[in-house]
């Protein structure tokens, strides 16, 4: 067996990063309570609103007060979807704080694509913000939390049954779960090895050892601002845009929606100076940095889509900010980054983060690895790879032997060093999104028209890939349905970026 200083990667592991993650487990919610309590913890971007680290302390632990009043302790759920915000962030911690498992939903959830993640799961309470709980109000009498936390204002939700953050108990009330690093922390949809929406559990230790190991490689401190762009419900924005930061004392400052001239001038102005996004999120801003903007960037980190090398060239030239790439899903969280020491090195995901493990192995014959200098599918163990989905059957897919299964083909070099070659997974890249086809057949196939349905991913320079479906339709329905209408019904249930861009029947069943 392969000892730790025999891993190909270490050839080029950077000199000042631990090789083996030696740390004490604390829970996250914990940590975000031990910042320094003057210092600003969150800011709201649009509007300078903020929490310092010890009002952050105070609310969040009032919002863990009014959960566990309405009963959530270990082994129940709560539901929070929300745009990234100062509350939302102290909502996570609060939510985290309660014990209970805290289920994060993607905020531009609709329809029945947010039937599909509430149907049949027994959510104790739900936070959320006013925006969500307005769109999704007919779902959520159905199907809904009976207890709902709103981030903003109440007025106009009393049939939701909703409370204010004014509603929550003083601080004091609130008790320690005593969560042990075992014990579910959050769970995130949008399962890619699956193939369909499912919830993918981690424990609090996971949680805890992710941060410590991707702050250790990218070399996050207190002196990191962070902008969390990407939303706090996806791994970008949980892990590595608030948590990380959070626990080593920084500040993050929370964006509702991608403004890149703002984020321009919080850059230009020195109040950020660490990004994690999409790479198109770093085209646009390229487009609006002033050259004032000069080495005020001391990190940008890009994931979910292949970075171009001219864009890496350019951050450092013009900007002399390293813009390197990492790599992770839904069930992993983040596993490699690109070390800054080998920013020159275009195209590469970089290698595993301290306490990850990884190897290739032959896609169709798992059990025969494949060595460097090779494309295989990329298998992977850490301490916070995912505990297990919530259907346990699916877990066997999803793992052999402890390894994970990533389901992505994977190049790597005799130095370690990863390169993204494809997928084979059913999933469908749109701007960085994952999409998971099969769900998107779901809800088509729940029109009476439509006997079968396939969804697949056309490739797109601008975006990636588009979703576009074929469409059986039963004889009964033959000549009294238009693909305009089936358009129309898949992406009235949809976010905005799940929507089918073409549809065509293709016959009759």
């Amino acid at each position: 067996m392969s000892t730790i200083e025999e891993k190909p990667w270490h050839r080029v592991w950077p000199e000042d990063v631990p090789r083996i993650l030696d740390t004490e487990y604390t829970p996250i919610y914990t940590q975000a309570w031990n910042g320094p309590p003057g210092k600003m913890a969150l800011i709201q971007a649009e509007t300078g609103y903020c929490y310092t680290y010890e009002k952050l302390t105070r609310v969040s632990k009032s919002i863990a007060a009014w959960l566990q009043s309405r009963g959530a302790w270990k082994g129940e759920q709560v539901a929070l979807a929300a745009r990234n915000t100062v509350q939302a962030a102290a909502a996570l911690i609060g939510s985290l704080a309660s014990g209970a498992r805290t289920v994060l939903i993607d905020p531009l959830t609709i329809g029945e694509d947010l039937r599909i993640q509430l149907e049949g799961r027994r959510f104790i309470a739900m936070i959320a913000d006013r925006e969500f709980l307005e769109r999704n109000r007919p779902i959520l009498e159905e199907t809904g939390p009976k207890e709902v936390l709103s981030l903003d204002w109440v007025d106009g939700l009393e049939d939701l049954h909703v409370s204010g953050l004014g509603d929550t108990p003083p601080p004091g009330e609130w008790r320690d779960p005593d969560t042990g690093p075992e014990d579910d922390s959050v769970a995130l949809y949008y399962s890619g090895i699956a193939g369909r929406t499912m919830q993918a559990i981690h424990t609090h230790a996971g949680l805890h050892y992710s941060a410590k190991a991707y702050n250790l490689m990218a070399g996050v401190n207190n002196s990191f601002s962070s902008l969390a762009v990407a939303s706090i419900t996806h791994v970008l924005g949980l892990q590595l845009s608030l948590l990380s930061p959070l626990t080593e004392g920084g500040t993050v400052y929370m964006m509702r929606r991608w403004r890149p001239s703002l984020a321009a001038r919080l850059v230009e102005e020195g109040s950020i100076n660490y990004i994690a996004g999409a790479p198109m999120m770093y085209e646009q801003l390229a487009r609006e940095l002033a050259p004032s903007a000069r080495g005020r960037i001391k990190l940008a980190v890009s994931a979910g889509a292949p970075l171009k090398p001219e864009l890496q060239d350019e951050y450092w030239e013009r900007l002399s900010t390293p813009l390197v790439q990492g790599y992770g899903m839904t069930e992993s969280l983040l596993l490699t980054l690109q070390p800054v020491s080998l920013r020159e090195v275009k195209g590469t995901l970089g290698i595993p983060l301290p306490g990850v493990d990884v190897k290739l192995v032959d896609p169709d014959n798992p059990s025969r690895e494949l060595g460097p200098g090779m494309t295989g599918e990329l298998l992977a163990r850490a301490p916070w790879v995912m505990k297990g989905y919530e259907f346990p059957d699916e877990n066997e897919k999803a793992f052999i032997d402890g390894w994970l299964r990533t389901g992505d083909l994977i190049y790597m070099d005799e130095n370690g060093l990863l390169y993204f070659r494809g997928v084979r997974k059913r999933l469908i890249k749109y701007k960085a999104y994952a999409i998971l086809p099969r769900d998107l057949e779901v809800i088509l196939e729940r029109h009476p028209a439509v006997a079968k349905a396939i969804v697949e991913g056309v490739p797109d320079e601008a975006v990636g890939q588009k979703p576009v479906a074929r469409v059986w339709i039963r004889r009964d329905y033959q000549g009294r349905v238009t693909p305009e209408e089936l358009l129309s019904y898949i992406n009235s249930r949809v976010a905005f970026y799940k929507k089918v861009r073409d549809l065509r029947i293709e016959g009759y069943l």
